[in-house]
């Protein structure tokens, strides 16, 4: 991606630091210089943030891991400033399947959690595991930090420091565990809901239902964040937008894909279209484009076999170049996209999606007709309804 930083590769799958990242570094130094922390303070800020989102990426890689249990394909994952995004190509569509994969990553930080105590059992001894379960005990039942005073030096560090970084990790894992588990979709929790309800009513219907739900927590997640009843108030007004846009978002793209698997090519494709020659002169395609309706075409041989296409921006580039005498073969492009008669709409609109201009659409080996982007556009503009 443009917009991130690629840092490593684990188990194959990319992880990339997103440009905001940087954002993570300027408020703990904001944080530091708040609070008069020392260097040293700050650097302790930093090595806590650091550690959150290791713990943030390996919660992105239980999905991804899972995912790949069932087949499924891990694109890369990008840390953000409010958390991590595991890019999976597609979510798993048995109920069962997608709950596992959701859950996957609360489980990772569960697993985290319990470790980070049984170590601090091993390590602290005495005085300083009652001092532990002190902190510990403050946290869980939020305390504050003015419960905390009596342990902070001037410097800004708790006397114990290291055993109370092991204590705040702790604790930032369970709250990672409950917050995930918010059913607000397309959070963790909201997936979970997804998939639990899919098993009775479909799902279509449960992504609706479980979007709405969604979308309704993220407005009180902004209505929270922007009133300051939340100390992470712009952290948290950030996710609700994020989680209210990409609910909506998600919803639509799973009734397009329902109304898709309902159709094949044969009901899309336009059976009448030009047939371009290689070794025409461009000005054939470009008096075509001024005068009828199609922007993208068939290019074939003399023994009319299929060996390009010529798409609408190759034409303007040679009109613009006024290079009208020349063959339609310096100009075409050789990538032809060919689809069965009855293949399934939804392959066919993820081609088109990805920069498929025109396909051409064959049945025992001869084109039989073509879909390009302004039918598929028209046929969903009629069939969405």
């Amino acid at each position: 991606m443009r917009s991130s930083l690629k840092i490593f590769t684990w188990f194959g799958i990319p992880v990339h630091l997103h440009w905001s990242f940087g954002f993570i570094f300027l408020l703990a130094l904001w944080i530091g210089f708040t609070n008069n922390f020392t260097p040293l303070g700050t650097a302790w800020l930093v090595g806590y943030f650091i550690a959150v989102f290791g713990c943030v990426l390996l919660h992105e890689y239980g999905h991804a891991l899972m995912a790949r249990h069932y087949g499924v394909r891990t694109q890369d994952i990008i840390l953000t400033p409010i958390g991590g995004i595991a890019r999976l190509e597609r979510m798993p569509e048995k109920p069962v399947q997608e709950f596992f994969v959701a859950i996957a990553g609360p489980l990772v930080n569960v697993v985290i959690a319990i470790l980070l105590f049984g170590l601090a059992a091993l390590i602290f001894q005495g005085e300083r595991w009652m001092l532990f379960n002190w902190f510990l005990e403050q946290y869980l039942s939020f305390g504050g930090e003015e419960d905390m005073s009596g342990v902070m030096d001037g410097d800004g560090l708790p006397t114990a420091w290291f055993l109370y970084f092991f204590t705040l990790l702790l604790v930032t894992n369970i709250i990672l565990v409950l917050f995930n588990l918010i059913p607000a979709f397309p959070m963790d929790g909201g997936r979970i809901l997804r998939s639990l309800l899919s098993i009775q009513m479909g799902r279509v219907r449960a992504t609706q239902m479980a979007a709405l739900l969604g979308q309704g927590i993220a407005v009180l997640f902004v209505f929270v964040g922007v009133t300051g009843l939340w100390g992470f108030g712009f952290t948290l007004a950030l996710i609700g937008f994020f989680v209210f846009i990409t609910a909506r978002t998600e919803n639509a793209m799973v009734r397009l894909d329902a109304l898709l698997r309902g159709y094949k090519a044969r009901d899309l494709m336009r059976p009448q279209f030009a047939r371009l020659s290689a070794n025409d002169w461009m000005q054939t395609p470009v008096t075509m484009l001024q005068q009828g309706l199609e922007r993208h075409f068939l290019v074939f041989d003399l023994e009319d076999h299929l060996v390009g296409i010529l798409e609408e921006p190759q034409i303007l580039a040679a009109l613009k170049k006024r290079d009208l005498t020349a063959e339609i073969a310096q100009y075409m492009s050789p990538n032809v996209k060919i689809v069965h008669l009855e293949q399934g709409l939804e392959h066919i609109y993820h081609l088109v999606q990805s920069g498929s201009g025109i396909l051409a659409v064959a049945e025992e080996g001869e084109i039989v007709g073509v879909i390009d982007q302004a039918g598929l556009q028209n046929f969903l503009r009629i069939n969405a309804r």
